[in-house]
């Protein structure tokens, strides 16, 4: 008895520590009809998912499915096509008629089979919608060419106007139909909507243009006709740009204006996040912008609007979230990147297990990945399946050794040691990280340290012997007598070649990185992709003058957009010489020698450090050796084929799933 009353008063204590750590983040609230068990709310992202049609998918059902058993308070589905021209690509979720209700409702049943709730975004892209999956022209208040395509819309009639409000409502109508809790109307980021907001793309003279309440207009209609299809109580939600981040755009001031119009209009609650396509960069926010850089705009609306708000924006701390709902600046905090980087992120902080969360990089791979094909995630492998929370414990456990501890070989270890074989890790460095060491060390790269931290804590959680210091070669590992080898010690970094690099004492970019205060004040970084670029920045950062200098015509290739144009623009404000389509072919004590097309050769000299850039080739010459006295062996990650840490993490996960 005593034993038993121990356990139940240290679940009290549990439960009572985790509600003073985040007491506003785990209460409820209430939109409405929609009962929400805690203020986390999961935002409206595109996932490619859904068929060409844009008709739900089992995959589509999963990953919506297992972040509702992750613990959100509700979750907010993708943008949804209310008008087959407001399509943004052929993977887009559609509620355009009756035929995509059932399996929709499908979607709706999965998630409230696991006690989550549900919202449907409606929405319509108008001039950023893509005629090539659309089959038609783009439509907007304006014929003012969309920012993103250059495509010139066709310019609304009333007539057009009309039928598209009563698109939204119709959408509405049959979200309601299929089961969904509420809806939300995607009024930012540039879509039509947005379009009509802002001055800078609507420029029309009729009631639909002019001062704010005209362009207000097309925006409050849309809510109010949706109010004549639904139940007085039904949630309806509008998510606005307060600040599109332009120069003629919309501002928080005439945002709080038009806040109020959407709210005498029958609004339920305010959404706000920012930017729009000529902002993208800033839209979705990567690492180079800081956690939480909306939560100003959302906390100017509350101060006007009588109806909830809730704030999007990098949100990632726990601790974050819990101030900005204690300080009353919003209501509710939307989650995006994080939820796909791990789905169980409000049950895991509830349960006070912050070290478990599985962090997302902001890297934006996910946003990259939409364009053409399904949503992907550096760091979580497992969307649209559910092997993640279901892993299969093996019959037969294994004695399986893991050769290299960056993220391929931890991936595999702990995803091997989640189904129960017997995992040991060996690497040959004195810590664990791989290049995930050295993608930490630039500036604004905290996520990845965050990743770093987790992903080895994981290791530790799941009791894998790790032996540091320990290079693998053909007669320790026949001596440690595996069932199955796993080799993941990362690519060969071979120096490229240029004349006279070897007896000028030419720096590799690791190298650089490893030990920046040997390295002279003016350095030139020879080759400007993804790696040339954040060393740059790394080093800018500490007073050194830098020089970059890359063959192609484009620098920080490897990175995605949004991270390529700040690290871009960051070397630009660090005043760092930034040469493009020109190639060294020579390297000297203090010189390097560029050559141009059609151009004579110039010398540039004056360096005190000169960095090379590396080949990341294969690493696979233990395999064959092993293969005479080792049931399995299999290569994945960097040793394979030298690519980024997505694929290294999958290729972990995946054979873990395999063994």
């Amino acid at each position: 008895m005593a034993r038993i009353s121990q356990f139940f008063s240290h679940l009290f204590l549990e439960t009572v520590l985790q509600m003073t750590a985040f007491p506003n983040l785990f209460s409820h609230f209430r939109i409405g009809s929609l009962n929400i068990r805690n203020r986390i709310v999961m935002s409206p992202m595109e996932t490619h998912l859904c068929n060409a049609e844009g008709f739900v998918t089992k995959e589509l059902i999963n990953y919506y499915r297992e972040r509702a058993l992750g613990g959100a308070g509700y979750i907010t589905v993708e943008n949804t096509a209310v008008d087959p021209a407001g399509r943004v690509n052929d993977g887009m979720m559609c509620i355009y008629n009756d035929t995509f209700i059932p399996e929709l409702k499908n979607l709706v049943d999965a998630v409230h089979a696991v006690e989550g709730k549900i919202v449907l975004q409606l929405s319509h892209a108008g001039r950023e919608a893509l005629p090539y999956f659309t089959g038609t022209g783009t439509v907007a208040p304006s014929a003012i060419p969309s920012p993103l395509t250059k495509e010139m819309p066709k310019e609304l009639t009333i007539d057009e106007i009309k039928a598209i409000i009563n698109a939204f409502a119709c959408g509405a109508e049959r979200a309601l139909k299929a089961g969904f809790d509420g809806v939300e109307i995607h009024m930012a980021h540039g879509y039509l909507v947005n379009q009509f907001f802002s001055a800078e793309s609507n420029t029309r003279t009729d009631d639909y243009g002019g001062d704010t309440s005209r362009r207000a207009r097309f925006g409050r209609e849309i809510v109010e006709e949706i109010r004549k299809k639904v139940p007085a109580d039904y949630p309806v939600i509008c998510r606005i740009s307060a600040d599109e981040y332009t120069e003629t755009g919309l501002k928080l001031e005439e945002s709080k204006e038009i806040a109020k119009i959407l709210e005498r209009a029958g609004a339920s609650a305010i959404h706000v996040s920012a930017c729009n396509y000529a902002s993208a960069f800033f839209n979705i926010p990567c690492y180079y912008l800081e956690e939480g850089c909306f939560i100003h705009l959302a906390e100017g609306i509350k101060a006007i609007v009588n109806i909830p708000v809730l704030s999007v924006g990098r949100i990632q701390d726990p601790a974050m979230a819990e101030e900005v709902l204690k300080e009353n600046k919003a209501d509710l905090i939307v989650l995006g990147r994080s939820l796909i980087a791990d789905p169980c992120w409000p049950n895991k902080v509830k349960e006070g297990n912050l070290d478990d969360i599985q962090v997302c990089l902001s890297c934006n791979r996910c946003i990259e990945s939409i364009s053409d094909k399904k949503l992907i995630c550096t760091v979580n492998p497992y969307i649209g399946k559910d092997e993640r929370f279901h892993l299969q414990q093996t019959t037969k456990p294994k004695k399986v050794l893991i050769v290299g501890g960056g993220p391929a070989g931890m991936s595999a270890a702990i995803t091997l040691a989640g189904r129960g074989h017997d995992v040991s890790l060996w690497e040959k460095s004195g810590e664990l990280g791989g290049n995930l060491r050295y993608a930490s060390m630039p500036p604004k790269k905290e996520p990845v340290k965050k990743y770093l931290r987790y992903i080895t804590k994981q290791v530790e959680k799941n009791n894998i012997p790790v032996a540091l210091n320990k290079e693998a070669n053909e007669d320790n590992i026949k001596q440690f007598a595996a069932d199955v080898v796993v080799l993941a010690m990362g690519a060969k970094d071979v120096p490229v070649e240029i004349n006279g690099m070897q007896e000028n004492g030419a720096l590799t970019v690791k190298q650089a990185f490893s030990s920046p205060d040997t390295i002279g004040n003016n350095v030139a970084i020879i080759g400007g992709a993804a790696e040339g670029c954040e060393l740059a920045d790394f080093l800018s950062s500490r007073g050194k003058k830098v020089s970059v200098i890359e063959m192609r015509r484009v620098l920080g290739l490897g990175l995605v957009a949004h991270p390529r144009f700040h690290v871009c623009e960051r070397l630009r404000k660090q005043r760092a010489t930034l040469i493009v389509n020109a190639k060294v072919t020579e390297i000297g004590s203090d010189y390097i020698v560029i050559s141009r097309r059609r151009q004579p050769d110039e010398k540039i000299e004056g360096f005190d450090t000169i960095v090379i850039p590396t080949l990341h080739q294969h690493n696979t010459e233990l395999e064959p050796m092993l293969q005479s006295f080792v049931p399995e062996v299999y290569t994945i990650g960097d040793a394979k084929e030298g690519r980024t840490a997505l694929e290294a993490i999958a290729e972990g996960v995946e054979i873990g799933l395999k063994i």
